[in-house]
């Protein structure tokens, strides 16, 4: 392990997670995967296993102590967060890939059937349904996830198949606008990017990573898009990157993400133009964690979690794994965990790690029966996490 010394403001007040009455992935509408709660910062042992009947890449979600995640079951659950129990369930026509937004009581993800659902979150009760108007399908084996929504003033944002961005009412389901969006400087114009990518929300503004795929000229380009929330009218493209599979993560005055084999990016959140671009982690196709001056970034190709200078995109320390990261870190402000995954090969890769920020030292790591595709979420000094073995973990 490489390292050198750094300042991380544990307090990193704006913008963490609440686990009140409004959660989703990453935690928070900016995507920061930092939460207000601590996590284990010892091992003491497994609390609780809940088995689904498939695999879970569904990263869960947790508001007022129910977990809230979906399976390749076709399966949606609500589980006790404290004991494990299930709640109630609700069926799909589809594996669940997507991870929730839980607002003012009802919950919202997408299945692979093509289908955006609201669920009331105390007895799992359909609300409403949208159906997409076009196929979602992975544009490839590494493609794990579907768009996660994100919901902002009484509207539910998401990407879908072929350049297809969505704003849909919260409450009844109708459809606000819909936007077909285009990468900006290839060559193919009529190349459409796959929307993945989870949104991120802030200040009137979404922010969106386009994902490409070119498979004659074996290329994967890529952008990110600032759209208006209210209108969705396009405010500002950046210039050509690699694809953009994982979310944005939004600060103040910047944007950082990472890319398919085009390396970590920081955008001027006004203008989108770059700031600085980092080959620390040349391949991500999660997101990035954000804690005071830090960045935390896994790799898919390189078996390395960084910290990084959030304002430089230097590296602060790296720790070496025996496999890749695939699945987003989510922190404390102390601890940052994160997970391994590898589809490559049959063995099982699915070691969970929680690692000090300062340090970059293990603090300790746990195997789970398969690899690892859904990102952690902490609670009261518990983290909670999906494996392929079709467990959902609550680790203390």
């Amino acid at each position: 392990m490489f390292m050198k010394k750094i300042e991380n403001e544990a307090s990193a007040a704006s913008y963490e997670t609440a686990q009140s009455n409004l959660s989703m992935f990453r935690g928070n509408l900016r995507h920061t995967g930092r939460y207000n709660t601590e996590g284990p910062r010892q091992f003491l042992g497994v609390k609780w296993r809940f088995q689904a009947k498939d695999r879970i890449r569904s990263s869960p979600v947790i508001v007022n102590q129910t977990l809230f995640f979906g399976s390749d079951d076709h399966r949606f659950y609500a589980i006790d967060s404290l004991t494990g129990e299930l709640k109630w369930s609700h069926q799909t026509k589809g594996a669940i890939k997507s991870s929730a937004a839980i607002v003012n009581g009802t919950v919202y993800f997408i299945s692979s059937d093509g289908t955006l659902y609201a669920l009331n979150a105390e007895d799992g009760a359909s609300k409403w349904k949208f159906a997409l108007e076009e196929k979602d399908e992975p544009r490839d084996p590494v493609d794990y996830w579907q768009s996660s929504p994100a919901v902002a003033d009484g509207t539910v944002y998401f990407g879908a198949g072929e350049g297809s961005f969505y704003a849909v009412h919260a409450e009844h389901g109708e459809l606000i606008w819909k936007r077909k969006l285009s990468l900006k400087g290839y060559e193919k114009p009529e190349l459409a990017p796959i929307l993945h990518s989870s949104p991120a929300v802030d200040e009137g503004v979404v922010y969106m990573g386009l994902s490409g795929y070119d498979l004659d000229a074996q290329k994967e380009p890529g952008n990110v898009v600032a759209i208006d929330a209210r209108s969705g009218e396009l405010i500002w493209i950046s210039p050509l990157l690699s694809a953009v599979d994982g979310s944005v993560v939004v600060d103040d005055s910047t944007l950082y993400f990472g890319t398919r084999n085009g390396g970590l990016y920081a955008l001027d959140k006004k203008s989108g133009q770059v700031v600085w671009h980092s080959d620390v982690a040349p391949y991500l196709l999660g997101s990035m964690a954000l804690s005071g001056n830090t960045l935390f970034s896994g790799s898919s190709d390189s078996h390395c979690f960084f910290s990084i200078d959030k304002a430089t995109g230097e590296e602060n320390w790296a720790f070496h794994t025996p496999d890749a990261i695939h699945a987003s870190p989510s922190t404390d402000g102390r601890t940052v965990y994160f997970a391994l995954g590898n589809h490559y090969t049959d063995e099982n890769h699915g070691m969970i790690y929680a690692v000090d920020v300062q340090t970059g030292e293990e603090l300790w790591s746990y195997p789970t029966g398969g690899n690892i595709y859904s990102s952690p979420a902490l609670a009261h000094g518990v983290l909670f996490i999906g494996s392929d073995d079709g467990y959902l973990y609550a680790i203390e």
